[in-house]
């Protein structure tokens, strides 16, 4: 893609687009007060920096000899799927660590779903137009605008926990059948393994398990 005398690559222009929708549209639906919500966007920020100074460390551990030979290239040269789960993990030990049961932290992560929901709808539906993988983003930007619907009726649920448990299940759902039926599914531009989603699933009929038993 070329605008003026840049050549920028489409998954970067779409991915900056598409978050940006995200705030914006988090901001126009917010369930939370004013406070809240600026709270909560600050508190992602802080964590996206994170997230991609995570991203930086899973290329380098993933690329530790030729990093030594050229650092430069491995820091400016475009991440796959596998260092994105390192900086997702990283991440998520780091707002564990930061947040953990303290107050806000569920407004911190309900936003953050919000906003990715959101960014993912819109970025599904430009990659639809400017892509060749049709099938593929159709079927994510389905999936996307079945959650978007879903969070704007429940925005303002009464019970946060039951929210979290219908959304995290309904994602994971949602993924595994599209990588079964279409044989791949994205994060935005990054290609999520089959095995991903069997992990997670996994993680969700325990905490299921572990919320019937203490019931």
């Amino acid at each position: 893609m070329v605008v003026g005398p840049f050549v920028i690559s489409f998954y970067l222009f779409a991915l900056t687009i598409s978050l940006v929708s995200g705030v914006l549209l988090f901001m126009m639906t917010s369930p939370f007060s004013k406070s809240e919500t600026r709270k909560a966007l600050s508190g992602i920020s802080d964590l996206f920096v994170w997230l991609l100074i995570f991203i930086w460390v899973g290329k380098v551990l993933l690329k530790w000899e030729a990093f030594w030979k050229d650092p430069i290239s491995i820091l400016i040269y475009p991440s796959n799927h596998q260092a994105l789960y390192i900086g997702l993990l990283l991440t998520l030990f780091l707002s564990l660590w930061r947040y953990g049961y303290r107050k806000g932290a569920q407004v911190i992560g309900k936003s953050f779903v919000l906003i990715v929901n959101y960014a993912l709808f819109v970025y599904s539906f430009m990659a639809i137009i400017w892509t060749s993988s049709g099938m593929v983003y159709l079927g994510e930007l389905v999936l996307a605008g079945v959650l978007v619907i879903w969070q704007v009726v429940s925005l303002t649920a009464g019970s946060p926990q039951s929210w979290w448990y219908g959304m995290f299940g309904a994602i994971i759902a949602g993924k595994f059948m599209l990588t079964l039926i279409l044989g791949e599914t994205f994060l935005f531009h990054y290609k999520v393994d089959l095995w991903v989603w069997i992990f997670m699933s996994i993680i969700f009929v325990s905490l299921l398990y572990i919320k019937k038993v203490r019931t």
